[in-house]
């Protein structure tokens, strides 16, 4: 097994992993030795990718790749918002932030961590709880969603699919990480 093969196969078994895998685990399932995961690991982290060592072994913390979205609503309603972020979580994203920025003074971001469509949809019960209007009302329904992803290709099947659905307005998102 070539050096990038084996670091791709140590990211499946960690993502795929529900909790800490040991390097000795790593080293025997790889066929390679303890040193070599380790090696592995500092050139996996200098690359960008979120692990982190714990007594119980080695996890990838949270998602280690971001990008923003610049969004429009369709309507100024609680359904356009779901039929938004449900694209956002059923392509593999978490929803990190939403900022708006209306034109009577600066940008105002809100921190979401929405993982899935269970948190969407509490997120946006305590809109219709309380009665209260979606905050990118304030914008005109004009946003920018930062999402986090645990690689390219599900930030690329997002923009994809926020696209195709009408959401978004502009092209080229930024990465932010």
């Amino acid at each position: 097994m070539k050096n990038q093969e084996r670091r791709k196969k140590i990211l499946d078994i960690l993502r795929s992993s529900n909790g800490p895998v040991t390097g000795d685990q790593l080293a025997k399932d790889l066929n390679v030795s303890r040193q070599v995961i380790v090696l592995d690991m500092a050139l996996l982290r200098s690359a960008g990718t979120a692990i982190v060592s714990t007594r119980r072994g080695y996890q990838i913390n949270g998602r280690s790749l971001s990008m923003d979205f610049e969004c429009r609503y369709k309507a100024m309603d609680t359904d356009s918002a779901r039929d938004e972020l449900n694209i956002v979580v059923d392509n593999g994203g978490m929803i990190a932030s939403i900022t708006l920025v209306p034109d009577f003074c600066g940008p105002i971001q809100a921190f979401l961590n929405l993982k899935n469509r269970r948190d969407v949809k509490q997120y946006l019960d305590n809109f219709r709880k309380y009665n209260i209007p979606l905050i990118a009302t304030l914008s005109q329904g004009v946003h920018t969603l930062t999402v986090a992803a645990d690689s390219q290709d599900e930030l690329e099947a997002i923009r994809d699919s926020l696209k195709e659905g009408g959401f978004l307005i502009a092209e080229g998102p930024e990465e932010s990480k």
